[in-house]
């Protein structure tokens, strides 16, 4: 959900859908500029502050990817992903949770394959688990 709301923030940004200039009232802006070139500058300054210990190449691709993938949320949740990964690895922290979604689909489809396996041979399941449209 947060992946899928911050491609939408970069996809507005970038499809110039806001008009108003972004960048006023900041005094670090000393020439006029695109809200796309601001953001990215602003959030490229922002990754930089946060996380120091990353080189400025590696700041580059993140934010550029957050413009390049707006259109595609699952290759932009992917893309967030990949970074988190990196900063928890350098932490030294565990990154299991962070793939916890993919990981429960993968269990509900592995639960559905067992179940519709047991279905296909008679006897396996209790008559009463055997539902309607099962048995046909």
């Amino acid at each position: 959900m947060h992946a899928t709301i911050l491609a939408r923030m970069f996809f507005i940004v970038e499809q110039n859908i806001v008009t108003c200039p972004l960048y006023e009232g900041d005094p670090s802006v000393t020439s006029p500029t695109t809200n796309q070139v601001y953001v990215a500058q602003f959030v490229r300054h922002l990754l930089s502050q946060a996380y120091p210990h990353l080189q400025a190449q590696q700041h580059q691709i993140l934010v550029e990817g957050f413009f390049s993938l707006t259109s595609n949320v699952t290759m932009f949740r992917d893309h967030l992903r990949d970074f988190l990964v990196v900063i928890r690895e350098i932490a030294g922290e565990d990154v299991a949770d962070l793939f916890l979604e993919e990981r429960k689909q993968q269990l509900a489809e592995a639960e559905t394959e067992k179940r519709r396996q047991q279905v296909a041979v008679p006897g396996v399941l209790n008559p009463h688990e055997v539902s309607d449209e099962m048995e046909s």
